[in-house]
């Protein structure tokens, strides 16, 4: 996981649209040739638009509106950021602030935090990895390439998949002893193995389709 911050420097430097020390709105119905950033401040792009390039803040929230394109990154350090519903982008990053992909969205790359919770919706797709280390990951009926998360647990809910690895990495932290949950419910499916470098606490759903398990004992359960 990395965000982009000295790219995005290096594009305000060459003359995209952005500000210093203000918020951005693009209207419904928008075509923008260029990519959007500021540092202080949200990005806020309408529905049926389109970006030719990043959508970027430092200190602010991202709104991308539904069925608009984005052709960057969508990355923020401090801000939540919405992907709207049918809309797409290569990545979405950020470090301090939740992450939701909505209903049919499409992200070519991966998504990924530090600290915040990741949701993928019905029907989304994330080509790449689902990542947060401090915030959990629920994935609403979505498909991701892999998952991975250290601190916050990860939830399947009906019928979500995950094509790859779904994987809880070990913590730094203090409280790595502390088991973190992982559930797993009915009709969905992990392609790859599952693997646990530290407690947890697997719930599977008897319908679910999962993988070699490694590193933890599962508790099958049937609603």
């Amino acid at each position: 996981m990395r965000l982009r911050i000295s790219v995005f420097f290096a594009v305000l430097w060459l003359g995209g649209c952005f500000g210093m020390n203000s918020d951005i709105d693009v209207a419904s119905g928008t075509d923008v040739d260029r990519g959007l950033g500021t540092v202080n401040g949200s990005v806020r792009v309408g529905d049926e638009s389109s970006v030719n390039g990043d959508v970027e803040s430092v200190n602010g929230s991202i709104s991308i509106g539904s069925n608009t394109t984005v052709a960057g990154h969508v990355s923020t350090v401090n801000g939540k950021i919405t992907i709207g519903a049918g809309a797409s982008a290569e990545h979405v990053e950020g470090v301090n602030g939740s992450i939701e992909i909505g209903q049919d969205a499409t992200i070519s790359g991966g998504v990924a935090t530090v600290n915040g919770l990741v949701v993928l919706q019905s029907g989304g797709r994330v080509d790449g990895a689902l990542e947060s280390v401090n915030g959990q990951i629920r994935i609403e009926g979505g498909i991701a390439g892999s998952v991975k998360n250290n601190n916050g647990g990860i939830v399947l809910e009906k019928g979500s998949r995950v094509l790859g690895e779904l994987r809880v990495a070990k913590s730094r932290f203090a409280k790595a002893d502390k088991p973190v949950t992982v559930i797993i419910h009915a009709d969905s499916e992990v392609g790859g193995p599952l693997v646990f470098e530290r407690p947890v606490n697997l719930q599977i759903h008897e319908s679910a389709t999962v993988g070699e398990i490694q590193g933890a004992e599962p508790e099958y359960f049937d609603d």
